[in-house]
């Protein structure tokens, strides 16, 4: 059973800003609702009133232009993302995230925004969105806010939108020659929570040097995290099986996971010197290749 609230279900988005502004610090936004209601029903969480977004039309733009960029609304589901030919040729890490959250079930209702506010640090699509130099949007009838993601998030489950505030877009910069990967680290393939997620985004330039190195940890802090020292460790360099190692040392060392009950900190570093030479290597061939998923 879940506890009693009141379900608003906004047919406009001035019609959901104009109550957000009104009783915003009591309302809990949901779109797809698949990790608010299931914490609702075991009793985690209760909220005086949800409001249901799902039918907002102006928040499910999805839109691609060459040498500009992606908009993807907030209500974009990963199934969307997963099966989208732009997102597999662009911004593959993007495509490998969206395909491992939760089941079919949920990549069919989940939505990346969703995704985003529930700022967890596991989440699949925030590496990646990470290492493309994503922006949130967000829109109040004060207007709206541009904010780089890697400064979105605030803690575990918390991030900076303000009680008046909904998510409105991401946007994501044309990467041309970048090419991405991402590589979740779980005890099964199926429905699993990473223990340990690796994004990295890079080009490769006519002298065959990194340039534009990003590297984003989940679960790996309380909130995703860019590696910034294992970046160095590859910017402006060409790539060696060496490098690559290093930049799996730097990333471990400037990691802060924690002990839980599915892993222990030191498994989780271990394991960071494997997956994070592996997820530049992918990212690196695909570079080079100036190809994306095929």
């Amino acid at each position: 059973m879940l506890p009693e609230f009141d379900l608003l279900i906004p047919k406009t988005l001035d019609e959901a800003l104009t109550t957000l502004a009104e009783r915003g610090n009591e309302i809990k936004v949901v779109a797809g609702g698949t990790d608010v209601y299931v914490s609702m029903h075991g009793k985690y969480q209760s909220f005086p009133a949800i409001m249901d977004i799902k039918h907002l039309q102006e928040l499910k733009e999805f839109s691609f232009a060459e040498g500009k960029g992606a908009v993807i609304g907030a209500l974009t589901t990963h199934h969307t993302l997963d099966r989208s030919e732009i997102i597999r040729a662009h911004y593959p890490a993007l495509q490998e995230g969206a395909s491992q959250v939760g089941s079919v079930q949920i990549r069919h209702r989940g939505t990346i925004g969703g995704n985003i506010c529930n700022a967890v640090p596991s989440a699949d699509t925030l590496g990646p969105l990470l290492v493309l130099d994503a922006k949130a949007v967000t829109i109040s009838q004060q207007g709206r806010r541009e904010i780089p993601l890697k400064d979105f998030f605030a803690g575990p489950k918390r991030t900076v939108i303000r009680a008046d505030e909904l998510l409105e877009k991401i946007l994501l910069p044309d990467n041309e020659s970048r090419r991405s990967a991402y590589i979740k680290f779980t005890r099964r393939n199926a429905m699993d929570l990473a223990l340990l997620g690796a994004s990295a985004s890079l080009r490769v330039d006519e002298d065959g040097l990194a340039r534009d190195v990003r590297i984003s940890l989940t679960t790996c802090a309380p909130t995703p995290m860019r590696a910034l020292h294992a970046e160095q460790v590859l910017e402006g360099k060409i790539p060696s099986e060496k490098l690559l190692k290093e930049a799996g040392l730097a990333a471990s060392r400037e990691a802060s996971p924690r002990t839980s009950w599915r892993c222990t900190e030191e498994y989780r570093r271990e394991n960071l010197k494997a997956i994070v030479p592996r997820v530049i290597a992918t990212a690196l061939a695909r570079a080079r290749e100036g190809v994306g998923i095929q």
